[in-house]
Protein backbone atom coordinates (compact mmCIF):
# COMPACT_ATOMS: atom_id res chain seq x y z
CA UNK A 1 0.00 0.00 0.00
CA UNK A 2 1.32 3.40 -0.95
CA UNK A 3 2.06 5.38 2.24
CA UNK A 4 1.07 8.67 0.61
CA UNK A 5 -2.53 7.74 -0.13
CA UNK A 6 -5.46 8.91 1.96
CA UNK A 7 -6.47 5.28 2.48
CA UNK A 8 -3.13 4.51 4.15
CA UNK A 9 -3.37 7.61 6.34
CA UNK A 10 -7.00 7.06 7.36
CA UNK A 11 -6.93 3.28 7.76
CA UNK A 12 -5.79 3.16 11.43
CA UNK A 13 -8.53 5.60 12.45
CA UNK A 14 -11.16 3.54 10.60
CA UNK A 15 -9.92 0.30 12.17
CA UNK A 16 -9.95 1.92 15.63
CA UNK A 17 -13.57 3.05 15.10
CA UNK A 18 -14.45 -0.51 14.08
CA UNK A 19 -12.84 -1.88 17.25
CA UNK A 20 -14.76 0.63 19.37
CA UNK A 21 -17.99 -0.38 17.62
CA UNK A 22 -17.32 -4.04 18.47
CA UNK A 23 -16.80 -3.08 22.10
CA UNK A 24 -20.10 -1.13 22.06
CA UNK A 25 -21.86 -4.12 20.49
CA UNK A 26 -20.54 -6.43 23.22
CA UNK A 27 -21.64 -3.94 25.88
CA UNK A 28 -25.12 -3.78 24.31
CA UNK A 29 -25.56 -7.54 24.71
CA UNK A 30 -25.07 -7.39 28.48
CA UNK A 31 -28.26 -5.63 29.70
CA UNK A 32 -30.69 -8.19 28.18
CA UNK A 33 -28.74 -11.11 29.66
CA UNK A 34 -28.62 -9.34 33.02
CA UNK A 35 -32.35 -8.52 32.92
CA UNK A 36 -33.33 -12.10 32.06
CA UNK A 37 -31.11 -13.44 34.86
CA UNK A 38 -32.64 -11.06 37.39
CA UNK A 39 -36.17 -11.91 36.23
CA UNK A 40 -35.47 -15.63 36.58
CA UNK A 41 -34.04 -15.09 40.06
CA UNK A 42 -37.08 -12.95 40.95
CA UNK A 43 -39.51 -15.71 39.98
CA UNK A 44 -37.64 -18.27 42.07
CA UNK A 45 -37.34 -15.94 45.05
CA UNK A 46 -41.08 -15.25 44.89
CA UNK A 47 -41.80 -18.98 45.03
CA UNK A 48 -39.37 -19.85 47.80
CA UNK A 49 -41.17 -20.51 51.03
CA UNK A 50 -40.68 -22.82 53.97
CA UNK A 51 -37.37 -24.64 53.42
CA UNK A 52 -38.31 -27.44 55.82
CA UNK A 53 -41.02 -28.59 53.43
CA UNK A 54 -38.64 -28.88 50.47
CA UNK A 55 -37.89 -32.28 49.06
CA UNK A 56 -34.30 -33.15 48.20
CA UNK A 57 -35.11 -32.95 44.47
CA UNK A 58 -36.36 -29.38 44.87
CA UNK A 59 -33.19 -28.40 46.74
CA UNK A 60 -31.01 -29.98 44.04
CA UNK A 61 -32.73 -28.21 41.14
CA UNK A 62 -32.92 -24.84 42.90
CA UNK A 63 -29.23 -25.16 43.82
CA UNK A 64 -28.23 -26.05 40.26
CA UNK A 65 -30.25 -23.10 39.02
CA UNK A 66 -28.64 -20.71 41.52
CA UNK A 67 -25.11 -21.92 40.75
CA UNK A 68 -25.58 -21.52 37.01
CA UNK A 69 -27.13 -18.08 37.55
CA UNK A 70 -24.19 -16.99 39.70
CA UNK A 71 -21.74 -18.02 37.00
CA UNK A 72 -23.79 -16.11 34.43
CA UNK A 73 -24.04 -13.00 36.61
CA UNK A 74 -20.31 -13.01 37.40
CA UNK A 75 -19.62 -13.23 33.67
CA UNK A 76 -21.93 -10.24 33.11
CA UNK A 77 -19.93 -8.29 35.69
CA UNK A 78 -16.63 -9.28 34.03
CA UNK A 79 -18.00 -8.29 30.61
CA UNK A 80 -18.93 -4.81 31.87
CA UNK A 81 -15.83 -4.27 33.99
CA UNK A 82 -13.98 -1.23 32.62
CA UNK A 83 -10.62 -2.03 31.08
CA UNK A 84 -8.39 1.01 31.27
CA UNK A 85 -5.05 -0.35 30.17
CA UNK A 86 -4.01 1.56 27.08
CA UNK A 87 -0.66 2.03 25.41
CA UNK A 88 1.87 3.71 27.68
CA UNK A 89 2.43 7.37 26.84
CA UNK A 90 -0.38 7.37 24.29
CA UNK A 91 -1.60 10.63 22.83
CA UNK A 92 -4.96 9.19 21.77
CA UNK A 93 -5.93 7.02 24.76
CA UNK A 94 -7.73 9.06 27.43
CA UNK A 95 -5.68 7.39 30.19
CA UNK A 96 -2.40 8.36 28.53
CA UNK A 97 -3.64 11.88 27.87
CA UNK A 98 -4.94 12.41 31.41
CA UNK A 99 -1.57 11.34 32.89
CA UNK A 100 0.09 14.32 31.21
CA UNK A 101 -0.38 17.91 32.13
CA UNK A 102 -2.05 20.07 29.51
CA UNK A 103 1.11 21.82 28.34
CA UNK A 104 3.00 18.54 27.92
CA UNK A 105 0.15 17.04 25.92
CA UNK A 106 -0.14 20.10 23.66
CA UNK A 107 3.61 20.12 23.09
CA UNK A 108 3.67 16.43 22.20
CA UNK A 109 0.71 16.75 19.82
CA UNK A 110 2.29 19.72 18.06
CA UNK A 111 5.58 17.91 17.56
CA UNK A 112 4.35 14.37 16.87
CA UNK A 113 5.17 12.97 13.44
CA UNK A 114 2.56 11.34 11.24
CA UNK A 115 4.30 7.98 11.65
CA UNK A 116 4.39 8.29 15.48
CA UNK A 117 0.69 9.11 15.52
CA UNK A 118 0.00 6.15 13.22
CA UNK A 119 1.97 3.91 15.57
CA UNK A 120 -0.07 5.23 18.52
CA UNK A 121 -3.30 4.39 16.65
CA UNK A 122 -2.04 0.90 15.80
CA UNK A 123 -1.12 0.22 19.44
CA UNK A 124 -4.56 1.42 20.55
CA UNK A 125 -6.19 -0.82 17.93
CA UNK A 126 -4.34 -3.80 19.37
CA UNK A 127 -5.38 -2.96 22.95
CA UNK A 128 -9.01 -2.47 21.89
CA UNK A 129 -9.03 -5.75 20.01
CA UNK A 130 -7.98 -7.51 23.22
CA UNK A 131 -10.69 -5.64 25.15
CA UNK A 132 -13.34 -6.62 22.58
CA UNK A 133 -12.23 -10.27 22.65
CA UNK A 134 -12.40 -10.34 26.45
CA UNK A 135 -15.84 -8.73 26.52
CA UNK A 136 -17.24 -11.12 23.90
CA UNK A 137 -15.79 -14.09 25.78
CA UNK A 138 -17.56 -13.05 28.99
CA UNK A 139 -20.82 -12.23 27.18
CA UNK A 140 -20.72 -15.70 25.58
CA UNK A 141 -20.12 -17.36 28.97
CA UNK A 142 -22.92 -15.32 30.58
CA UNK A 143 -25.37 -16.24 27.82
CA UNK A 144 -24.36 -19.90 27.86
CA UNK A 145 -24.81 -20.23 31.63
CA UNK A 146 -28.11 -18.36 31.45
CA UNK A 147 -29.30 -20.96 28.92
CA UNK A 148 -27.95 -23.79 31.07
CA UNK A 149 -29.89 -22.42 34.03
CA UNK A 150 -33.21 -22.36 32.12
CA UNK A 151 -34.10 -26.09 32.44
CA UNK A 152 -33.15 -26.03 36.14
CA UNK A 153 -35.30 -22.91 36.52
CA UNK A 154 -38.33 -24.51 34.85
CA UNK A 155 -38.05 -27.70 36.90
CA UNK A 156 -37.53 -25.63 40.06
CA UNK A 157 -40.69 -23.65 39.35
CA UNK A 158 -42.64 -26.87 38.83
CA UNK A 159 -41.26 -28.43 42.04
CA UNK A 160 -41.86 -25.28 44.09
CA UNK A 161 -45.47 -25.12 42.91
CA UNK A 162 -46.22 -28.76 43.74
Amino acid sequence: MDKNTETYKELPEKILRLQLDWIKAADAKVPPVFAINIAMLGVISALVNNFEQWKILTAIFVSLFLISQLVSLFSVVFAMYPRLNGPKGSNIFFGGISNKDEDMYLQEMRSISEEELRSDFLKQIHVNAKIAATKYYHVKIAFMWMLISAPFWLVSIFLLYT
